[in-house]
């Protein structure tokens, strides 16, 4: 193999690049071996190079906490800039992804062909740079496969001719490439006369990878957990001294729990020889328990218990601890009877903000994020520990009202993400509603409404759409461990629930689809609209399930740019008819009853049920 950091730099040019350095050298870093490929491999692990691109005055991405890896991910995207500008309607369009498109993914392994669909980055372009064509999986990849990627000569050209053939892949499969392409000769003979084999002609480009498990450090971190050696309540709240809460309140616990810790500073990880983890020093969390109304005059030790999940850069008091309760989950809980315990998501509490703020400024600290948020999947973990091996539920303060036995879960938005991957590395909480979640983090990120401001920010330090795009595709890598598509078979069989809002502004349904249809989900009826893939059934369905609810609003643009806020996300789960589905299949004595609750129609804005 020749050297791998020459090939690195063809594939993303130098660090440290000026716009017009980008400019002159867009074409060459990208076409000749697009992201990933082959050459970002090196003795049977993932070899990215040192040098690149960087944020304007920042630092270089630190390559070696994904050296561990022998794969790209299970969604990643691919990157390709071509020499011509090509016209997207040539392309298989996100509303209908397909297997035999004019550009398509093959599981080469097993010979499948793999949903996809593919788009050209609506970026703002930097003067004459030619937008990045974006090849997007729908079906998660089998971790172990090898991933081709095939452009045919279907995709046009925008004055309506066929692409032609990539230069340097028509002179190797000629038989004839130039000298620094000599040793890949046979390689990629062998990978275009496999996908001729499997019926795929025409092919303008091809490229391959291979795909690995990204989940391993949080399942790392989660089989470590211990039993909180130590709490505290510090301040009780009640509507009976005067304390005004949100509808349905009555007492509010705040305190902490010490919790086993794998953060440096607070920010990162120290990772050992195989690019895990270190365990340092023992931790804090934060405390939050919810005691509604309902629950005033039940029985002692009948009471059951909830973990809530937020939502991004939230806190559980902006749910359960403020009066106005947007999002209804203090009325929820009073509904349901239940008491409710939560900590924040370490990188994604209400102050971790301006964290990212920074990072948007520096994409190299993207681990930082990442790997806080692993510590939050830790620190839920714990909670649960904390509930029932001790005496927590006995502290006079809860008034002997909890019952001891099953947890259950409710999370929004990123408590729906992150608590897929909780619930999938913690058997201790039996039963979860997660709604509006997804996967994919690099693909739902840039089409979030929630991006905007990252967005400015990112153009500002990094003005190269083509090497955004590249930093894009290569975070996925980063975001693995804490993405529940790295920990779908550990969600298959379970008692889960995910609910999706059609049109979801903040995380596109795509990824949530892409999600429910690997763990074999089966969707709720009546339907909005079908999903490929994905069966229905009248309730009581299997699980897990999946529900679609419709806020009525217009959809997103079908684009990787960030939606326009639209209430979609957020208007859902305070409809009458979502909260009893929610309330009834978390119910404490006979938990798992998947029910609709909105008439003959699915739960919407005009028929919230």
């Amino acid at each position: 193999m020749l050297n791998r950091l020459f090939f690195a730099c063809l594939i993303v040019g130098c660090a440290n690049k000026t716009p017009d350095e980008t400019e002159t050298s867009g074409a060459t870093k990208h076409t000749l071996f697009p992201f990933p490929s082959m050459h970002q491999m090196h003795d049977g692990h993932v070899a990215l190079p040192d040098n690149l691109p960087m944020a304007i005055d920042g630092t270089p991405i630190d390559t070696e906490r994904v050296a561990w890896r022998t794969g790209f991910s299970v969604v990643q995207s691919s990157v390709v800039v071509l020499e011509q500008r090509i016209d997207a309607d040539s392309l298989p369009q996100q509303d209908a992804p397909t297997t035999d498109g004019s550009v398509q993914i093959w599981d080469i392994t097993t010979g499948t062909p793999i949903r996809c669909f593919a788009e050209l980055d609506q970026a703002e372009p930097v003067e004459d740079e030619i937008p990045t064509l974006l090849v997007r999986p729908q079906d998660v990849f089998t971790p172990g496969h090898q991933i081709a990627v095939v452009v045919t000569d279907a995709v046009q050209t925008v004055d309506g001719a066929p692409l032609p053939t990539v230069p340097w892949y028509r002179d190797v499969i000629a038989g004839n490439p130039s000298t620094d392409l000599k040793d890949w000769e046979s390689h990629y003979q062998n990978l275009d006369e496999t996908l001729r084999s499997l019926g795929v002609g025409n092919i303008a480009l091809a490229f391959d990878f291979p795909v690995s498990d990204g989940g391993q450090p949080v399942r790392h971190v989660a089989d470590q957990v211990g039993v909180p050696s130590s709490y505290s309540i510090d301040e009780v709240r009640s509507t009976d001294d005067g304390i005004l809460m949100a509808e349905g309140g009555w007492r509010r616990l705040q305190g902490s729990y010490d919790v086993d810790n794998w953060l440096v500073e607070d920010l990162y990880f120290e990772l050992d020889e195989m690019g895990m983890p270190i365990q340092q020093e023992t931790g804090t969390a934060e405390l939050f328990i919810y005691m509604p109304e309902s629950t005033r005059n039940m029985d002692p030790g009948t009471v059951p218990v909830w973990i809530f999940g937020h939502g991004l850069f939230g806190s559980p008091d902006e749910y359960l601890g403020t009066q106005e309760d947007r999002s209804k989950v203090a009325k929820l809980a009073d509904e349901a009877g239940a008491i409710v315990f939560a900590t924040v998501w370490r990188g994604f509490k209400s102050t971790d903000r301006i964290h990212a703020i920074h990072v948007a400024e520096d994409f190299a600290r993207i681990h930082e994020i990442t790997e806080r948020l692993t510590q939050g999947v830790a620190n839920v973990i714990a909670l649960s520990r904390l509930i029932q091996e001790t005496e927590i539920l006995s502290h006079p303060e809860l008034l002997g009202l909890p019952d001891s036995g099953d947890i259950r879960y409710y999370g929004i938005s990123l408590g729906g993400i992150a608590g897929a991957v909780t619930v999938a590395n913690n058997h201790r909480i039996s039963h979860a509603v997660l709604h509006v979640g997804g996967g994919a983090w690099s693909t739902m990120l840039e089409r979030s409404s929630q991006w905007i401001p990252f967005d400015w920010l990112m153009v500002d330090y990094v003005p190269s759409p083509q090497d955004r795009q590249l930093l894009y595709a290569l975070s996925q890598l980063y975001w693995d461990p804490v993405d529940p598509m790295n920990h779908i078979d550990a969600l298959k069989d379970r008692n889960v629930v995910w609910q999706e809002a059609i049109g979801d502004e903040q995380v596109a349904n795509m990824t949530t689809r892409m999600l429910v249809r690997a763990v074999h989900a089966t969707q709720l009826e009546p339907i909005v609209e079908p999903v490929e893939g994905v069966p229905t059934m009248s309730g009581p369905t299997l699980l897990p399930a999946y529900v679609q609810l419709d806020p009525e609003v217009p959809l997103p643009n079908l684009e990787n740019r960030p939606a326009a806020p639209s209430g979609a996300h957020s208007n859902p789960r305070t409809w009458p008819g979502v909260r009893k589905q929610i309330a009834e299949f978390l119910d404490w004595y006979e938990p798992g009853n998947l029910n609709h609750y909105c008439g003959d129609l699915p739960c919407s804005e005009s028929n919230p049920g």
